[in-house]
């Protein structure tokens, strides 16, 4: 039980694109994200995490998307989304819900899961650029194990002005009776032709702190 706990305290502080949260696909467009994290400490051998997050604009008020995560045979999860706005998404203050279904991996097995999140976003203008700040609180059913977990995560960058643009990601999960785990990611962005290629240094805690190493490519057409 405590080796179920710990990979789930792993899935539950690996999260999609910072893209997605309160802002909806646009109609017919598609968002891809291609990801790998390596991570580890002087006490263990490097995780290996593999990550890929697809958004399709089903209609204007619908956002269809897949989430993949695996870490190096010790958890992985499969979930199909939808995300529908809260309210009138031309104001910059921005409110959705998100309901996803799919499938956890415990101990070589797999198991349903389910996820439920409200999202906050808010773009603003610096003298730096655009940019933007979300905040996530999700409910996360995973069957194999007894109780469910909590997910709050917060999210701050530029998405234009300067080539090299700061990112910053706070993710935290809770699980009744078990310690409670965060990791703090700050990263850059930079375009590679019609690309966004995203690196990140990340700093966890979950069952044990570690140091990891993250890279992502973003796409949209």
């Amino acid at each position: 039980m405590r080796f179920a706990i710990a990979a789930f305290l792993v899935c539950m502080v690996c999260v999609h694109p910072v893209h997605a949260g309160a802002w909806l696909r646009e109609h017919k467009r598609i968002f891809l994200s291609f990801g790998t994290t390596i991570r580890g400490n002087r006490a263990t051998l490097p995780d290996y995490e593999t990550k890929f997050y697809a958004e399709y604009g089903l209609i204007p008020r619908m956002t269809l998307g897949v989430d993949v995560n695996d870490v190096r045979a010790k958890a992985a999860h499969a979930l199909l989304f939808a995300r529908f706005p809260i309210g009138n998404t031309e104001k910059r203050m921005r409110y959705a819900v998100e309901i996803g279904v799919g499938k956890h991996r415990q101990q070589m097995q797999w198991f349903p899961m389910y996820k439920a999140t409200l999202a906050v976003g808010r773009g603003f203008e610096s003298r730096w650029g655009n940019g933007w700040m979300g905040a996530e609180l999700a409910y996360e059913v995973r069957s194999a194990l007894p109780e469910p977990g909590l997910k709050l995560d917060l999210v701050a960058g530029l998405s234009s002005g300067p080539r090299i643009r700061p990112l910053l990601k706070l993710e935290t999960a809770y699980v009744p009776d078990q310690p409670f785990s965060w990791s703090f990611t700050p990263g850059i962005m930079f375009d590679v032709g019609k690309s966004t290629w995203v690196l990140g240094i990340e700093g966890r805690s979950t069952t044990q702190k570690t140091i990891g190493l993250t890279f992502n490519i973003w796409r949209s057409f």
